[in-house]
Formats: structure tokens, sequence, C-alpha cells
């Protein structure tokens, strides 16, 4: 009798024990200081401080194969460009080796937790360099994103829409990784960047520290032409027009026609494996929603980034892109007062 006692009490205990352990659960960023390792800093800040799980974040990776890693079950959370999810789902781009079938089937297993714009794609130069227009990189050797990935993707449909070149056939092009990014701009191994940034950029302060720099808008006709607007209206994007005397960019020297910056801003979001419970995904999201004014407050760009906007259109959700919530966070957001697009829904 007492050995069966004994044995209900261990039992009872581990029971306890497991119900009590934290949850621990990986997030995978591009770069550390960049929308995505912001917002991965801050759902780990929030998933602790209200005891929902430990979350490892791990910054300056590939999001292409990020997120493949998280729609095999190999991973938990990671930042999400919609175009990847768009590409992923066709078999696309960076997923071609997938195929259209297994595509599809790993992107049918990708659930958002909240949105936001992961950057603004810019042209810059040191001033030094002489590149005050697109059709300077014409003969120039430049960094448009890593080897493989969604900006690369996006950088290389901007500089020929605008300029008409292609890769390989107009400029040359130095690909590697985002923690290399800013070292093979600074030592001169390239003579520009199409690359995206926040807004303000964040590595205005590293480039200016070297140097003047220019950014280039895009012009006017171009930005307002066919081919443009169906990029920037494309899956997961969205065309931008700032207000150059209104941009805090510190000493730089932003380059256009009319006093207006053009170009695009891409949306993005967190994404877990559609295995996750309803439970714990709601109860991130949740955490992520009540401190949403601290997020803000974070960095100098980071109210521009959108941080749990959830109006369909300005994030894309719907048409192409076809990105759907986990049913736990979309309680998470009705609860809080915001609603879901149907199209968004599983």
């Amino acid at each position: 009798m007492k050995k069966v006692l004994l044995a209900s009490i261990l039992g009872a205990f581990s029971i306890s024990a497991a119900q009590a352990a934290p949850v621990k659960l990986t997030h995978l960023c591009a770069t550390p200081d960049g929308a995505t390792g912001v917002s991965a800093a801050y759902l780990a800040e929030v998933a602790a401080k209200y005891k929902v799980a430990t979350i490892q974040t791990s910054c300056g990776k590939t999001l292409t194969k990020t997120m493949q890693q998280v729609a095999e079950g190999k991973a938990d959370i990671s930042a999400s460009p919609f175009i990847l999810n768009f590409l992923m789902a066709r078999g696309l781009g960076p997923y071609a080796g997938l195929g259209k079938k297994k595509g599809a089937e790993l992107a049918s297993n990708l659930r958002v937790l909240y949105s936001y714009d992961i950057a603004t794609f810019y042209l810059v130069a040191f001033a030094s360099k002489g590149i005050d227009s697109w059709d300077k990189l014409k003969g120039k050797t430049i960094f448009n994103g890593p080897p493989r990935g969604g900006a690369t993707t996006t950088a290389k449909a901007i500089i020929r829409i605008v300029t008409g070149m292609k890769e390989g056939d107009g400029y040359t092009a130095k690909h590697v990784s985002w923690p290399q990014a800013n070292s093979i701009f600074l030592d001169g191994g390239v003579a520009a960047a199409v690359r995206p940034g926040n807004n303000p950029p964040t590595w205005i302060p590293i480039y200016e520290a070297a140097g003047q720099i220019n950014i280039v808008s895009v012009p006017k006709a171009i930005w307002e032409g066919k081919g443009f607007q169906k990029l920037a209206n494309g899956p997961g994007a969205v065309p931008i027009k700032y207000t150059i005397k209104d941009l805090n960019w510190g000493k730089t020297k932003v380059i256009s026609e009319d006093g207006y910056y053009r170009s695009l801003a891409q949306q993005s979001g967190d994404v877990v494996n559609k295995s996750m419970s309803k439970a714990l995904a709601k109860k991130l999201t949740a955490a992520f929603i009540k401190d949403l004014d601290e997020l803000k407050k974070k960095t100098p760009w980071a109210p521009g980034a959108l941080y749990g906007n959830t109006d369909a259109k300005r994030m894309g959700f719907c048409g192409p892109v076809g990105v759907k919530f986990h049913p736990g966070a979309i309680e998470a957001w009705e609860e809080a007062g915001r609603k879901i697009a149907d199209c968004a829904k599983p």
C-alpha cells in the first residue's frame, strides 16, 4: 500500500513539475539591430516577464533557411518576409529546389503571430564614389544581399526595373551574409549597396563615421511607372514616399528631383509552425501586445516599423501572398480589440 501511495505521490509530483517547467523556444532572425532582431529580443523579454516561455534568439541568419526550418518543425519561431511565403508556396526563387508540391506543403505549415515592416530598400554609396544616380551603377561592383534570400531577390528586381541592368550584365554583385554587410561596404569592397534598412536605417551612423554618404531615391517617373508599381504592390511589399525634410537621417545626402524619397517597403511577420498549441501561441501574442508601447520606444525607427499593425491591406495579408495567422494569435488580437481579416484566418 505504501509503495502504491509513494508511486502516486511521485507520479503527481512529476506531472506537476512538468507542468511548471518553463517552455523553451528558439527564435531566428536576420540582423540583430534590424526589425527582425528587435522583434525577437522584445518577444524574448516579454515572454520571460510574463512567464510564458524562455526564448533563445539567434540572429545573423538567412531567413529563407530559417523559415524552412520552422515549416519543417526544426525551429520554433522565425522572422518571415511575406514575399518568402509567396515564393515557398510556389517553389520559386530560393525555394525552386523544393518544387511546387513540397514548397506548398511547407508554406502551409507556417502561421503568423504578428506582423511588421521588415525594411525599406535603399541605394547607398559614399559620396566619394560619385554614385548620385541609379544609372551610375553601370560597370560597378555592388552589394545587394546575401547569396540567397528575399532581400537579394527584391534588390535585383529593383535594380532591373530602375536601370534595365541585370546582375552580371551591367553590374557585378558581391554576396555576403548580413553580419559581413557593413564590413564589405566600409572597406571599399563594393562601390555601393542596394539593401534594406529601417527608417532611419541603423547603418547610417556607422557609414557616416567613415565619410559622407549618398542615398538615392527611385526617380519619380520610374516609381510611378507600371513596372515599379507592380513590384511595389506585389506579394509582401508596398510603395513608400517620404518627405525628405521630415527624415531624421543625420548628415546623409538624400538625392531626389523633387524633395521626396521614393522606394518600396516589405512586410514581414514572426511565424511559428501550425502545430504549436493554441494556448502557447495565444500567450506569446498576448505578451507581445501587452507591452507594445514599450517596443515602440526601443529605437528611433520602431514606430515606423508598424509592429503589430493588423490592417490587411497595409500589411499585405490577403491576395497572392496568402499568409495565415495562428488561431491562438487571432484570439489574442481579437481580445485586444483588433480584427484579423478573414483572408488571414486558416
